[in-house]
């Protein structure tokens, strides 16, 4: 399929705010005239390509494009909230009345506001370093793009089976404007690929496992490409020969992600404004201390290399580094406008969320690992070195289960998992159960590696070896 008749990413951005500006301005216009005090639009507008291959053959292939506008008005301190994917000035003007409308029925709250606008730093903006050639990709290239990266994993061993491989590019551009004098607009775009996959071996087959990324410069894409095939095959050839686990309580080695879903998970949402507002934090009286020696975190939303990378956030204000964590010290909460309103103090920059909502509140691009000076880690310690230090215990690559944010409490069952002795790996273990509680892992300290895994293209998170962890096996 040709690519020439692919409009350029400059050319792209330039058109798409055009539209979302004059759609935008409408329904402001049409808001404060339905009696509104304060109004914000929302606006996205993009284009996205994506396609699978699902157990050998290709599957779905889609292309979607179009804008959305998500206006948020304010009367009184009551909040309406509507939004469309409409493009005519009528259809504008009614969906602006109904958001006023369902303003007049809502309940007041002094800390339904806008938030005032913040200076933006010029060379955080994503649009003027947008890859060219991610503007130029087609449904071919899409399409080999998720046929290659199923045939790499098979090519890694012929036991593999491929559940499924998905590839999407996906480009555009996000306007916030608000009555408080917020005007901002980028653009952005990205390729992003995930792999499922499992090994069969005869009559035995093993455990699935799953990896995903997304980057922003195609040049990248092929080393990504190479990199995920090869660990979904090793992690799913590893799973074949699984054995019994052993019951015990004390040290187990969490990858990456099952870091994130089993003990960091509950941290990070108790550092929200809103969750401390709500008494549903247990960090709330915590300010100042050491909450998990031997870690920091650090979001990173000026970190291109990041997904999560943006110049503001979904309420146009600037989204700068936020440290979280100094060697496990407790420095502050995030906020959204509403949480700051609640409090008195300014936003973080920490809005999140699209056109079809009201903003929520939430992390953009995280860095958790030993210590952050200057932006890096400090020591060299990596997978190898963790399991060194654990000498013999559970290693543990997903966690599948349930998580209690507010108490911190986790039990699930451990997916991938390896038994390590004399600080190798010795054999797959089959399922077992995990339990314990994320602060108390935490309060105890983590032995973390200053080697980082990125999750998603997004966040970048350490090896984390935690004791006081219950491991039950039947």
């Amino acid at each position: 399929m040709s690519t020439t008749s692919q409009p350029s990413a400059e050319t792209d951005a330039r058109e798409q705010r055009t539209e979302l500006e004059r759609r935008a301005d409408l329904l402001i216009e049409a808001a404060r005239a339905a009696g509104a005090q304060e109004v914000e639009v929302c606006a996205r507008s993009g284009r996205s390509l994506s396609a699978k291959v699902e157990k050998g053959d290709l599957g779905q292939v889609q292309s979607d494009e179009g804008a959305t506008c998500g206006l948020r008005v304010i009367l009184d301190g009551r909040l309406g909230f509507a939004s469309t994917n409409q493009a005519s000035d009528e259809a504008l003007r009614t969906m602006a009345a109904e958001a006023v409308a369902i303003a007049r029925l809502s309940p007041p709250d002094e800390a339904n506001v806008l938030s005032q606008p913040t200076t933006v730093d010029p060379g955080a903006f994503m649009g003027p370093r947008v890859d060219p050639a991610l503007a130029a990709i087609g449904v071919r290239e899409v399409v080999e793009g998720a046929q290659g990266l199923a045939d790499a994993a098979l090519a890694r061993d012929p036991r593999l089976s491929v559940d499924q491989a998905s590839f999407s590019a996906v480009s555009g551009g996000t306007l916030l404007v608000s009555t408080t004098g917020v005007r901002q607009f980028d653009f952005d775009a990205a390729l992003s690929l995930s792999l499922m996959a499992l090994a069969v071996d005869g009559d035995e087959t093993g455990g699935f496992d799953y990896r995903g990324v997304a980057v922003r410069d195609k040049a990248a894409l092929p080393a990504e490409l190479d990199r995920i095939a090869g660990e979904v095959a090793l992690s799913c050839i590893g799973n074949l020969g699984a054995r019994a686990g052993k019951t015990y309580q004390g040290r187990v080695l969490f990858a990456p992600g099952a870091l994130q879903s089993a003990i960091l998970q509950p941290l990070l949402g108790s550092a929200s404004a809103i969750a401390v507002q709500r008494g549903r934090s247990a960090l709330s009286d915590r300010l100042g201390d050491c909450v998990a020696p031997g870690l920091s975190i650090v979001d990173d939303p000026t970190d291109r290399r990041s997904i999560g990378a943006r110049a503001f956030d979904r309420e146009g204000l600037a989204a700068r580094r936020f440290d979280l964590l100094e060697e496990g010290v407790l420095n502050g909460f995030i906020h959204n406008g509403y949480s700051a309103a609640v409090d008195g103090v300014a936003s973080t920059g920490h809005a999140q969320g699209g056109a079809r909502g009201v903003p929520g509140l939430g992390f953009h691009a995280l860095v958790i690992g030993p210590s952050a000076p200057e932006g890096g880690f400090e020591g060299a310690a990596d997978e190898a070195a963790l399991m060194r230090a654990l000498g013999e215990g559970l290693y543990i690559q997903r966690f599948s289960g349930s998580v209690d944010a507010a108490s911190g409490d986790f039990s699930g069952t451990a997916k991938s998992a390896r038994w390590i002795a004399g600080g190798e790996v010795q054999h797959a273990v089959q399922e077992v159960m995990i339990s314990g509680n994320a602060f108390d892992v935490l309060s105890r300290g983590l032995e973390v590696s200053s080697q980082l895994e990125r999750l998603g293209g997004s966040s970048q998170i350490c090896w984390g070896l935690g004791d006081g962890i219950s491991v039950t096996a039947d």
